[in-house]
C-alpha cells in the first residue's frame, strides 16, 4: 500500500505540456530563386511571395521588405526534480531590398530551431 501511495506521489509530481506556436507570414521558399535582381518588380514580388511581415522606407527609392515565418512545437516535461523542454520546427527569414519599385539585392535564410534544454 506504501509504495502505491509512492507511485501516485510520483506521478503527481510530474507532467508535460505541448504548444504548437506561428509567427509571420507563411510563404513559399521555392518561390525565392524565382526573384530576379534588377527585374522583378514589388508586385511580383508580392504574387510570388505574398505580403511582407514588415516594409521599412530607407530613402525616398529604396524600401526593405522582411519575409519572416516561423513554426515550431514545444513539449515541456516536468519530472520530480527537473524539467525538459524540447523544442522542433522551423524559421524562414526573406530580406528584400527594392529600388524605384525593383529588386535591387535578397538575402534568404533557413534554419532549425535548437532542440532541447534540460533544467534542474
Amino acid at each position: 500500500m506504501k509504495r502505491l501511495g509512492l507511485i501516485s506521489l510520483i506521478l503527481l509530481l510530474t507532467g508535460c505540456a505541448t504548444s504548437t506556436y506561428k509567427t509571420g507570414n507563411e510563404f513559399a521558399s521555392e518561390n525565392v530563386a524565382k526573384i530576379e535582381k534588377g527585374v522583378t518588380t514589388d508586385s511580383q514580388l508580392v504574387l510570388l511571395i505574398g505580403q511582407p511581415f514588415m516594409k521599412t522606407v530607407i530613402s525616398e527609392t529604396e524600401q526593405k521588405w522582411i519575409y519572416s515565418h516561423t513554426v515550431a512545437n514545444a513539449k515541456a516535461t516536468n519530472y520530480v526534480f527537473s524539467m525538459q523542454v524540447e523544442s522542433t520546427g522551423i524559421t524562414k527569414m526573406l530580406d528584400v531590398l527594392l529600388k524605384d519599385g525593383v529588386v535591387v539585392n535578397y538575402a534568404y535564410t533557413e534554419s532549425a530551431l535548437p532542440g532541447s534544454v534540460k533544467v534542474n
